[in-house]
């Protein structure tokens, strides 16, 4: 048996994307600027799939941006806000994806970190005290789902005492599409980022969502795609793979949650089972129920991974993109782990394809592999 739990990194294709590629439809994609008829039914596909997005989220087709990543959409709105809206701050929590922190820290504004409950939630009053005191235009960054450890921050409030404040609000919301109401989200938020590849689409595809389309950012050049914003010719496979991804997940999102929920509730019983010593963060906070973390105090991330790896286990240390930064997760740092608990934890991450029997096979050989590991149990 061969167990794939690192879904938070990227899912497989889903069966209708795959039959989608295997079919006639896939053919006959052309570059979309062309005028022949060719580039002409290019266009007319990434029109499609932008109509049908917008539907999905209630906005103006102009309003959504196409990428090559969900990283690329993070870079892009953040660089957008501070360069249209003229912001002097930047409000973050310490547990946002590299693509956003490292963004912020590129940028020539005043940068605040959040304060957060131990499990990774925003302090609210805390908060609203911070984005008061502050002068200027102000961009709040607060992730929906967290990459990591699951953890849901509530962007509702966030986004009432935004708006009381005239700040603007981006989420990132990647690990959050296909597992909850997308469109109530984004009504939420001034801008937001999704990806393909975490929704069973094709990599090579983000999109940035902007609730003002107005006026136009550019910051790669040589062409006049994407309403004048992003030079590039797109990737229209890639973006009609990401329509049909999003139709299918949006579809079974009801019974992909109840999966997920039945998934993590066996993962935790079962890991608290083998040992009272593993710790697994934010089970007290509200969190998405196919992300966790575990920790195991004394050994080495990259040495349970691997041991699992060996007998058909896939899991990840955290995020890919992180991966050989020296100190463990930033995540788990920013929740005041120490380095060594950093260094010592795995995630797991479900899929709507995972099932019951996978965990049972998890547990048994995580059991396994932490006894030969001499696991202080």
């Amino acid at each position: 048996m061969r167990v794939y739990f690192d879904n938070a990194a990227s899912t497989p294709i889903r069966d209708e994307v795959g039959q989608f590629l295997k079919s006639g439809n896939a053919e006959g994609f052309y570059n979309p600027s062309s005028v022949h008829q060719e580039g002409q039914k290019s266009k007319a596909q990434i029109s499609k799939t932008r109509d049908l997005i917008s539907d999905i989220l209630e906005c103006q087709t102009e309003n959504i941006l196409f990428t090559s990543s969900g990283t690329e959409a993070c870079n892009y709105i953040i660089s957008h806000a501070i360069h249209t809206y003229k912001i002097k701050n930047v409000l973050y929590l310490e547990t946002e994806h590299s693509a956003v922190i490292d963004t912020v820290q590129s940028k020539d504004v005043n940068k605040v970190k959040c304060q957060l409950t131990p499990d990774g939630v925003i302090k609210l009053a805390d908060f609203e005290n911070c984005l008061g005191s502050l002068s200027g235009k102000t961009l709040v960054c607060a992730m929906l789902v967290n990459n990591e450890t699951g953890v849901l921050q509530p962007i509702e409030d966030i986004s009432k005492i935004c708006k009381k404040y005239e700040a603007l609000f981006f989420s990132d919301m990647i690990q959050a599409l296909g597992k909850m109401d997308i469109r109530q989200a984004v009504a939420y938020a001034d801008f937001a980022s999704f990806a393909s590849h975490k929704i069973g689409g094709l990599h090579g595809v983000g999109l940035a969502y902007m609730r003002n389309s107005q006026p136009v950012y550019k910051q790669v050049f040589g062409g006049e795609q994407e309403f004048g914003r992003k030079a590039g010719t797109e990737n229209v496979i890639g973006i009609s793979a990401f329509q049909i991804a999003l139709e299918a997940c949006i579809s079974k999102m009801d019974s992909e949650r109840a999966n997920n929920l039945k998934l993590h509730e066996k993962l935790v019983d079962g890991v608290k089972q083998i040992s009272k010593n593993i710790i697994i963060p934010a089970l007290g906070s509200e969190k998405d129920a196919s992300i966790s973390t575990l920790i195991f105090p004394g050994l080495k991330s990259e040495n349970i991974i691997i041991g699992l790896d060996i007998e058909g286990i896939a899991v990840s240390a955290g995020a890919a993109c992180s991966s050989g930064k020296i100190g463990g997760s930033h995540v788990l740092r920013a929740l005041k782990y120490h380095e060594s608990e950093a260094n010592s934890a795995i995630r797991v991450s479900f899929g709507w394809h995972n099932y019951p029997e996978q965990v049972d096979f998890f547990l048994k050989t995580l059991d396994n592999t932490l006894q030969g590991m001499n696991f202080n149990f």
